[in-house]
């Protein structure tokens, strides 16, 4: 709860007053970028899993900072991720359990969530989320 929603919170809130300025090469009304990252286990009940909490601030600091600031506030939220903190507090049978229901029928990678990052927070990335609407 501490480092999940506290610091996701706060962490927005301390970003707040240098997103408000927009970023480099932009005019002060362009706003910033905020992207949380999340899980998808707390969909249903799951050990270890109070990221619902992060997703709500993440869709309301969108809907609020989006409209006061034109800041843009995304959320990923990736399936499990091989070689973190997070998978190895889950249970040994998960690896069986899980593998069935992947649509890849693989763990993410760190890279993975890297690139939807950098694809998120580019403005190629806004440009084309602009173009399909």
């Amino acid at each position: 709860m501490d480092i999940d929603t506290l610091g996701t919170c706060q962490m927005s809130f301390a970003a707040l007053h240098y997103l408000k300025k927009g970023g480099k090469g932009k005019q002060p009304d362009e706003g910033g970028v905020i992207l949380n990252i999340s899980a998808t286990l707390h969909y249903t009940a799951s050990w270890y899993q109070i990221h619902a909490a992060v997703d709500s601030i993440t869709r309301s600091l969108a809907l609020e900072w989006g409209t006061d600031f034109r800041i843009r506030v995304n959320g990923i939220a990736p399936g499990p991720i091989k070689n973190t903190p997070g998978m190895a507090k889950l249970s040994v049978d998960f690896d069986e359990k899980i593998a069935k229901n992947i649509p890849l029928v693989r763990y993410g990678d760190k890279s993975d969530i890297a690139n939807c990052t950098l694809f998120i927070c580019s403005e190629e990335g806004l440009n084309l989320v602009l173009l399909s609407k």
